[in-house]
């Protein structure tokens, strides 16, 4: 896999099948899903809310707030690959989703059905991992 950030359409298909043949389409999702989690996270932890009750603004209003996420990145990373694996393995139990995961047929993820489940998969492990995630942001501040 090239390590060039800036690639064409060709050599982008190419790593995206070479990734696939190293790890599975399981394991796209659980890459996908990992980056998901974390860009969620980030921009929980970075956003700017009114009401200063939660670590989201908390940390945003600090001074160290950015450099503590910097510091806590891979704890944050790892946290998420684990909730994606979850999440993947959620999915798998649906008859239809876990067809898409399996097969790779990753055009099917446009399928109304198909986001529907995963949306509805998404929500289910949200309220499953709240009480997680909250435990894993107080413990970065």
């Amino acid at each position: 896999m090239t390590e060039n950030p800036f690639v064409d359409s060709e050599e982008a298909e190419e790593n995206i099948q070479e990734f696939i043949e190293q790890h599975g389409t399981e394991g796209l999702f659980v890459l996908y899903f990992r980056q998901f989690l974390f860009r969620f996270i980030m921009q929980e932890l970075k956003s700017d809310d009114d009401e200063v009750s939660d670590i989201g603004t908390q940390l945003h209003l600090s001074t160290n707030g950015d450099q503590l996420l910097k510091n806590q990145r891979e704890a944050m990373l790892e946290r998420c690959e684990y909730w994606a694996r979850d999440l993947v393995e959620y999915l798998k139990s649906d008859d239809v989703v876990s067809e898409v995961i399996e097969s790779g047929d990753l055009q099917r993820l446009e399928d109304e059905d198909v986001e529907e489940r995963v949306e509805e998969a998404i929500d289910d492990k949200f309220g499953e991992w709240e009480t997680q995630l909250e435990e894993f942001l107080e413990e970065l501040e």
